[in-house]
């Protein structure tokens, strides 16, 4: 049915209400976020000695056992970090959303021959999309070695250019081909390293000096950002890419009438860094400091390598910042601020360890109203509810129907099935499943030259979008009658890895599948329990409806029967 001139004046101009962008206090006592997944939903780190998991719909969670979480895959599953084991050994683990009902974390183990180190065999840093795992082990001799792990290969030793020295991977990409982290000079100073494929790179200045450490990547690991880079204005972050090198973010000071906050003694994790001599993270505090001078951090980078997120500062005094190509490095407060977000009276932004793919999502922590430690969360999208697109393309697998449109269509036909999803759905569980309805006169299924359409239930008909549930992720159609009497159509997508999203929400889903993806897909139309068309799945994507399409006279000028 077209929409009336009128009517789609007045959706268009309620869905251009933008729910404003916000700041969210994640209200973790002792909290400092460590890792952010894809779209900025799904937030892990340290509390003390102890790591936690937050879900933006459910809050925060302690992770059973785990000393501390370093890092996460894009959609959050797992999060890599330390538990401590049977034996009562801190060592690297993977934590996935229901690791307390399916028996417990992923344990990596430490290094053949490795009996660990004040109690500490390995830490997981980094964990790729792929299940691929990076970190830091002790060799038996209680060197800190960079390690990669992954289920069929078990762990062994990164290579690096000075192996004597200490070394840790701090991430790695998305497909697990690329890594960075760091490996000592022998004066003890850190030099950063990226593997290509396991094989290891120093990066250098233009002088060819070596700059100290690589902490953050882009998904692909063509953009990496680390400190340690000497400048005439300090010890500055930097950005390197393959084509220009190492660059220099640069130093900013505190402007007129601005103060940093000194942090706490507690943020230096002394206990945790009694467990590793080699130094703890910059992102959470480093019991051993670079020296009183200026010094800037660089710990997280957008997918596209330009908005750069860390702190600034002379030590002990620090405050969280961002750089873009556009503002160069500014405090993260001004950079919200400019954006519509209000820092909440009290709250000081301390360090950004963390931003989301599109750059829109920024996590750290800092200093709360309570004066406590506490961590953050910024979100500069405007979260107006839209609509998704979801088109799927497969060929007929089967076909016995005895009538209606796709009798008789040849196995081997093209099959293709687009519809809208309305945003207003119903949750079923908080970020774990929402019921959304689609949207009846936009959906069509055709096979070859026939075609179909779903017709109106009492209840639907409507798309399950799942995440977590309580591990897996999904789309689900479940069993739905079409316009021919006596017949219906499923279409159900099962995911059991739930590393399709970091939420159930409809809105940034911007993904495309193939049936490998899924354990489970069954595409079909049924008449009654004895025949049906059966169809193979080729690929399905669902994206947010948000192209600068010309919404009003997308269906039609005026309403007409």
């Amino acid at each position: 049915m077209r929409t009336s001139l009128y009517a789609a004046i007045a959706f268009a101009l309620l869905a251009g209400r933008a729910h404003a962008a916000r700041f969210t206090d994640l209200g973790i006592a002792n909290g400092q976020m460590t890792s952010l997944s894809h779209n900025g939903r799904i937030a892990a780190g340290i509390a003390g000695e102890s790591g936690w998991r937050w879900a933006k719909d459910r809050g925060p969670s302690v992770l059973t056992g785990f000393v501390e979480v370093e890092g996460m895959s894009a959609w959050a599953q797992p999060v890599a970090g330390a538990w401590t084991n049977a034996a009562t050994l801190d060592v690297a683990a993977l934590a996935y959303s229901n690791s307390d009902l399916v028996g417990g974390p992923v344990e990596i183990g430490g290094l053949p021959g490795a009996t660990g180190l004040d109690g500490t065999l390995s830490v997981g840093y980094g964990v790729s999309d792929t299940k691929v795992a990076v970190g830091l082990a002790y060799d038996d001799s209680g060197n800190a070695i960079a390690f990669r792990w992954d289920a069929g290969n078990g762990i062994a030793r990164l290579d690096v250019n000075r192996p004597d020295n200490y070394s840790r991977a701090n991430g790695i990409s998305a497909d697990g081909s690329v890594a960075w982290g760091w490996n000592d000079q022998d004066d003890g100073f850190r030099s950063a390293v990226v593997w290509h494929d396991g094989v290891p790179t120093d990066l250098v200045d233009a002088q060819s000096n070596p700059v100290g450490e690589a902490d953050g990547g882009s998904r692909d690991g063509s953009v990496i950002v680390g400190s340690g880079l000497a400048t005439p204005d300090g010890s500055s972050a930097w950005r390197w890419t393959a084509a220009a090198g190492v660059q220099p973010l640069g130093v900013p000071s505190l402007a007129p009438g601005r103060s940093a906050v000194a942090a706490p003694a507690s943020i230096e994790r002394t206990a945790l860094v009694a467990r590793h001599p080699e130094r703890a993270s910059a992102r959470v505090g480093d019991a051993a400091p670079q020296g009183f001078p200026p010094a800037s951090y660089a710990f997280g980078v957008s997918d596209d390598g330009n908005v750069i997120v860390g702190r600034s500062g002379a030590f002990p005094m620090f405050f969280a910042t961002v750089w873009t190509p556009a503002t160069g490095m500014v405090r993260l407060d001004d950079y919200a601020s400019a954006r519509g977000v209000a820092i909440p009276a009290g709250w000081s932004l301390m360090t950004a360890t963390a931003v989301s793919a599109d750059g829109l999502v920024i996590g750290g922590w800092g200093i709360d109203p309570n004066n406590a430690l506490n961590s953050f969360v910024i979100d500069l999208h405007d979260d107006t509810p839209r609509e998704a697109l979801l088109e799927a393309h497969g060929t007929v697998d089967w076909n016995d129907l005895p009538d209606g449109p796709f009798a008789g269509v040849p196995v081997g036909t093209p099959v293709t099935m687009t519809f809208r999803i309305s945003p207003d759905g119903f949750e079923v569980e908080p970020g774990e499943a929402t019921s959304y309805p689609v949207e009846l006169e936009t959906f069509s299924l055709v096979a070859g030259t026939a075609s179909d359409t779903l017709v109106a239930t009492p209840s639907g008909p409507n798309v399950w979008i799942a995440n977590d549930y309580p591990l897996s992720d999904g789309i689900h159609l479940f069993d739905t009658p079409t316009t021919t009497a006596g017949q219906s159509m499923e279409f159900e997508l099962f995911n059991p890895g739930g590393d399709m999203f970091d939420s159930d929400d409809l809105g940034r889903i911007n993904r495309t599948f193939g049936p490998a993806f899924f354990e489970k897909a069954s595409w079909v139309v049924a008449a009654g329990g004895q025949f049906g068309m059966y169809m193979a799945l080729d690929s399905v994507s669902i994206h947010d409806v948000d192209d600068g399409s010309d919404v009003i006279f997308a269906d039609g000028f005026e309403s007409q029967p």
